[in-house]
């Protein structure tokens, strides 16, 4: 379930990705071919990356997409590696935690305060913050899912490569 959810806000982000970049090039031609830039176009592209970037966690998690350092891993066996995996997942279910509240904090003060951006456009800010908590909480049940599959797999299920014994004399 956590999965499909992931992989829609991944499209989602995909297809934003590909709006800012119309917007981009929009702002381009109205700037330098018509000398009469948008007021709008940098501030809702900016918008629009922050949502994109936030909803896209969970999916880079499911796919293993996130930065690793395999110094240590490469060095242990399949059960220290899967040991490392499930402590990684824990720290990120922490740190979830706590980016979800603290933003969520934020937007709350945002909302009370009427706090907006300092542009023409007068953005409410919350707009944006919001994506924070949002994307905090897709990646900490994308994270609950990688740890169930960790815990359910048996350490036989790895992959055969991994698991293979050096024969060599």
């Amino acid at each position: 379930m956590i999965d499909a959810i992931s992989d829609q806000f991944a499209r989602i982000a995909a297809v934003v990705f590909f709006v800012i970049g119309l917007i981009i090039s929009f702002e381009v031609v109205a700037r330098y071919v018509f000398l009469s830039p948008t007021s709008w176009a940098e501030e809702g592209a900016r918008l629009l990356q922050l949502w994109a970037t936030y909803l896209a966690m969970g999916y880079v998690l499911r796919v293993d997409g996130l930065i690793r350092i395999t110094v240590l891993t490469g060095a242990i066996g399949p059960a220290g590696r899967r040991l490392l995996e499930l402590l990684a997942l824990v720290w990120i279910l922490v740190f979830c935690c706590f980016a979800f509240w603290l933003g969520l904090e934020v937007v709350i003060e945002s909302i009370q305060m009427g706090r907006a951006t300092a542009t023409m456009n007068q953005v409410p800010k919350f707009w944006t913050e919001t994506a924070i908590p949002a994307g905090f909480f897709v990646l900490f049940l994308q994270t609950l899912a990688q740890i169930w599959r960790q815990i359910r797999t048996r350490p036989d299920d790895s992959d055969p490569a991994e698991s293979a014994v050096d024969m060599t004399i």
